[in-house]
C-alpha cells in the first residue's frame, strides 16, 4: 500500500455502518456485564449487598429452572466440588464478553482510519472489504485471550485465593497483581506492543492485505499487539475483584486514554506504572 495517501472523510453511509455495529456491540456487552453485577451486587452507587452463601447455593440449586439468559447472568464459581464443562463455558463467556465491552471503544479510532482508507479504495475501483471485519478479527483476539485466562482463574478457585464472588481472600495476591502490572508498564515489551497499538495507520501500511479475510487478519495481528499491551491490566482485575464493575469501567477508560497518550507515552507509562507499585507496596505493608 502506498505511503503518499491523501485521505477524506468516509461517506455518511459507511461511517454509520461502523458506529451502528460498534454501538450494538458495546450494548449488548455491556448490559450483560451490568446484569451480571446487578446479579452478584457488585454495582457501583447502588445499594445491593453481595449475596450470602444461603443465597448463593439456592441459586446453583434452582439454576435449572431457569432461562439460558438468567442462568448465564446468575453464574458463580463453584463454592465446592469438581467444576462442571458449563461452569468453565460461563467463566469463559464472562471474561469474552467482558474483553469485547473493554477493549472495543479503544480500536474504534482504527477502524474509521480503515474506514477512510476503504472508501478510498471504493473511488480507485480497487478491492474494498467490510470494516467490520476488522473489528471481528480484533475482537477474536481478545477472545483467545479469554479462553487463556480461565486457566488461572480456575487455579486461584481451587487454591482458595477467589472466593465465589470472584473476589481475593489473600491481601498478598491483590499486591503482587498490582505490583507485577506497575513493573509491566516500565518494560521493553509493553513499549513495543503500545507503539504499534498508537500508531494504526503505520501499522496498516505494513501489514495491508485485501478483501474482507485480509481486513480480519489485519485486526487480529493488531489485536495481538494490544494483548500484549493490556494483558497485566487484565489481571488486576484479580487483585480488585474479577467482577468489580468500578474497576472494569475505569480499565476501560486507562486503557483509551494510553492509547491516545502519543505525545507523552513514557510519562503516561511511568507514572502509571508507579501508581500501581505504591498502590501493591500500600496494601503489603499497611
Amino acid at each position: 500500500m502506498s505511503s503518499n495517501l491523501s485521505l477524506e472523510k468516509a461517506p455518511l453511509k459507511d461511517r454509520m455502518v461502523v458506529y451502528v455495529g460498534v454501538a450494538l456491540i458495546l450494548l449488548v456487552s455491556w448490559a450483560y456485564i451490568i446484569g451480571m453485577g446487578w446479579e452478584m451486587g457488585t454495582l457501583p452507587f447502588i445499594s445491593s449487598s453481595p449475596m450470602d452463601s444461603m443465597q448463593m447455593d439456592s441459586m446453583k440449586m434452582n439454576m435449572q429452572d431457569k432461562s439460558i439468559i438468567s442462568s448465564i447472568l446468575t453464574w458463580m464459581p463453584p463454592m465446592s466440588g469438581e467444576w462442571l464443562f458449563t461452569d468453565f463455558l460461563f467463566l469463559f463467556l464472562m471474561w469474552a464478553v467482558m474483553m469485547i465491552a473493554m477493549m472495543t471503544p479503544s480500536i474504534l479510532p482504527m477502524i474509521m482510519l480503515f474506514t477512510t482508507l476503504n472508501s478510498k479504495n471504493i473511488r480507485e475501483n480497487k478491492v474494498s472489504a467490510n470494516p467490520l471485519c476488522l473489528l471481528s478479527g480484533y475482537l477474536i483476539s481478545w477472545v483467545l485471550f479469554s479462553l487463556l485466562i480461565t486457566i488461572p482463574q480456575y487455579g486461584l478457585h481451587k487454591a482458595g485465593l477467589l472466593n465465589p464472588m470472584m473476589e481475593p481472600t489473600h491481601a498478598l495476591l491483590g499486591a503482587f497483581v498490582l505490583i507485577g502490572a506497575g513493573l509491566y508498564q516500565f518494560s521493553s515489551f509493553k513499549d513495543a506492543c503500545l507503539s504499534v497499538c498508537q500508531s494504526p495507520l503505520s501499522f496498516m501500511m505494513n501489514n495491508w492485505k485485501e478483501g474482507n479475510l485480509g481486513a480480519f487478519i489485519i485486526g487480529y495481528k493488531h489485536g495481538f499487539y494490544c494483548v500484549g499491551c493490556c494483558w497485566f491490566l487484565m489481571l488486576t482485575l484479580f487483585a480488585l475483584g474479577v467482577m468489580n464493575i468500578m474497576w472494569v469501567v475505569i480499565l476501560t477508560l486507562f486503557v483509551m486514554f494510553e492509547k491516545l497518550s502519543v505525545n507523552y507515552p513514557m510519562q503516561y507509562r511511568y507514572t502509571t506504572g508507579t501508581i500501581f507499585i505504591i498502590w501493591g507496596l500500600s496494601i503489603l505493608y499497611f
